[in-house]
């Protein structure tokens, strides 16, 4: 009988931000073992092929093999943080995919990858095609999810079905909201250097030379290729021992995501019928990212780092003879009313609302769609082009009050990089929902990457000057406004995550009640819903129901900008009981209202952390 899938929770960013921390102890652990061993047989080969004692050259040896695999550790490791994933597509000949593109197998990709990361709340990765291979297969890659790519082979684009390609996608989007990208990119790195030591063999017994000396040369080459050779073999185990098991989750977790077993079972029985191997040689390097197993050979059969394609079927479909249907979704538990942790009675709205927060489900795909189809297509068109998403961009912090915004657009109109298109982009915006309108800054952020370092300092000084000219301090407005400073930091020479230094809530008690107070007054028509709505967040969060709510003019905007910066310093767990404070506060009224529940995601993207368009419930 097969295993029964992981219950729902699977699908978590928090509890995953730490579970990846944890496997980054493991990986290492087994990369210190790898190179202990690589240094015990490196030593002894050397020392039979010199004729010396193994004792006399094991610190000589230790040194030596030390600085090539660390060495090539490094090297790779720069390489990767440079592009990210990006550098991992091209290395295995991907191309990237234009998203204005016309051509209907990858506008149906476009379109898919997008409707499923605004589902989950994630960015929208980049996108690439392996062209020149006929192979099924997928992988999803990079050290952040505003850095990862989603790249399929030609085979995968041309040989499935819209379900068949959304359960491939939503397999490698879990990929990037459980951190796995993050740790296999950094086993690439890791296993890499391993593998350095058998190239330096290589080159040595290639060498010229004559007699005695040719032959301890020869001897040491050979040495040092079986030893690298077994260090790679080590690293193939590694691989091994972090991708298994990472492979049957992320298959619970796209089902469970997309409540469509049907779809992502005939994907991987097409793969296993017509084959998922890459015939790029740099395959086995990555082989541990990719969908379905990508390398042949005998040691694959022994070391795959993928399960077998039929204990995955059978894990999705459970024998049961409905599983190539949509899953009934009859089978969740209906959401009753219970105390918060601070004994305060949480309506479901709030419960179910708050439940979201990192747990996306197919009711977020349902949203995502019917959000995307509402877009202007001008809009839309717009927002994946570079020029085009920075006025896009700009127009998304313009002010709802009139005059105010005449005074925006008339400022922006003295950059001839925006004047031109800027006011029908602010007309289009302007109908928009929060929702629709985090929707299509989402489709805009990645075009934002293809944006100079001179334009992208353009852009900032056009969004200071937006904000400069707010009629009064607009949480969500400020929430997107650094959302896009976040994106485009890399192009300056920042970083978009920051490190991580707040651990107890303690620390920000502070920032956190000017927060959720900035949010009750945003829903509230008068202080005494505001104040129940800030009970029912600080209930959320489980601190004291007694704090009170700040006037609703303490936090201006230079103070907003930093309460946001202090807690994007927050660990995972903390942010995950912070956003469920705001979700909870958003909808003390027990509706989930898109006003409001912009503003939750509005702040959750602009802390880095994914949350699911918010749907609506009784």
């Amino acid at each position: 009988m097969s295993a029964p899938l992981p219950a729902r929770r699977t699908l978590d960013f928090f509890d995953a931000q730490t579970r990846a921390r944890r496997n980054t102890g493991l990986l290492v652990f087994l990369f210190l073992f790898a190179w202990l061993a690589t240094i015990v047989l490196a030593d002894v080969g050397l020392a039979l092929a010199l004729s010396v004692d193994p004792v006399a050259l094991l610190l000589p040896v230790a040194g030596l093999v030390t600085l090539v695999v660390l060495g090539g550790s490094a090297f790779h490791a720069v390489r990767l943080a440079a592009d990210g994933g990006d550098a991992v597509a091209r290395m295995l000949g991907g191309r990237a995919v234009d998203r204005q593109t016309t051509d209907p197998a990858e506008r149906r990709l476009v379109n898919v990858v997008e409707e499923m990361a605004i589902a989950s709340g994630l960015p929208v990765p980049r996108l690439y095609v392996l062209d020149g291979e006929s192979g099924m297969n997928a992988f999803a890659a990079g050290f952040t999810p505003e850095r990862s790519v989603v790249a399929v082979t030609r085979g995968t684009l041309e040989g499935l079905d819209r379900d068949e390609l959304q359960g491939v996608v939503a397999h490698e989007l879990s990929h990037v909201l459980n951190a796995d990208t993050r740790l296999s990119t950094r086993l690439m790195a890791m296993v890499g250097g391993l593998t350095v030591l058998a190239l330096l063999g290589r080159i040595l017994l290639r060498g010229d030379g004559r007699g005695k000396g040719r032959g301890m040369v020869l001897g040491a080459g050979l040495s040092l290729l079986v030893a690298g050779s077994i260090g790679a073999f080590f690293g193939r185990l590694i691989r091994l021992a972090v991708s298994r098991q990472r492979e049957f989750l992320a298959d619970a977790a796209a089902v469970q995501f997309t409540r469509n077993p049907g779809g992502l079972a005939r994907a991987l029985a097409k793969i296993g019928q017509q084959g998922s191997r890459l015939s790029t040689p740099e395959a086995l390097e990555a082989s541990h990212l990719f969908f379905a197993e990508g390398v042949g050979g005998f040691l694959s059969s022994f070391l795959s780092t993928h399960p077998p394609i039929e204990e995955r079927i059978q894990r999705i479909t459970q024998g049961e003879p409905g599983a190539r249907t949509r899953a009934d979704r009859s089978d969740r538990a209906p959401v009753t009313a219970s105390p918060g942790r601070e004994g305060v009675v949480l309506p479901p709205a709030i419960q179910a609302a708050a439940a979201t927060v990192g747990h996306p489900g197919p009711e977020h795909i349902e949203r995502a769609g019917e959000i995307l189809s509402a877009l202007p297509p001008v809009l839309v068109g717009l927002a994946r082009g570079p020029l085009g998403a920075r006025g896009v961009a700009c127009a998304l912090l313009l002010d709802g009050h009139p005059e105010a915004s005449e005074r925006q657009l008339l400022a922006l109109e003295r950059d001839p990089a925006v004047a031109q298109g800027i006011r029908p982009i602010a007309a289009g915006v302007a109908g928009l929902d929060p929702a629709a309108r985090l929707a299509l800054l989402d489709l805009a952020l990645p075009a934002l990457d293809h944006l100079s370092p001179g334009q992208a300092s353009e852009l900032l000084r056009d969004l200071a000057v937006v904000a400069s000219r707010q009629a009064r301090p607009d949480l969500f407005r400020w929430a997107v406004r650094r959302m896009i400073e976040r994106r485009v930091a890399p192009l300056l020479g920042g970083r978009r995550d920051a490190p991580v230094r707040i651990w107890a809530l303690e620390d920000v008690q502070v920032e956190c009640l000017e927060l959720l107070s900035a949010l009750a007054w945003t829903g509230a028509p008068g202080p005494e819903e505001a104040q129940r709505a800030l009970a029912a967040g600080l209930a959320a969060m489980g601190v004291p129901v007694t704090w009170r709510l700040l006037p609703a003019d303490r936090v201006d905007a230079a103070r907003l900008d930093r309460i946001l910066g202090r807690l994007d310093e927050a660990a995972p767990p903390l942010k995950s009981r912070i956003l469920s404070a705001c979700a909870a506060c958003a909808l003390a009224d027990r509706t989930v209202v898109p006003g409001e529940g912009g503003i939750v995601r509005a702040v959750a993207a602009s802390l880095g952390c994914p949350v699911p368009p918010l749907v609506a419930s009784s």
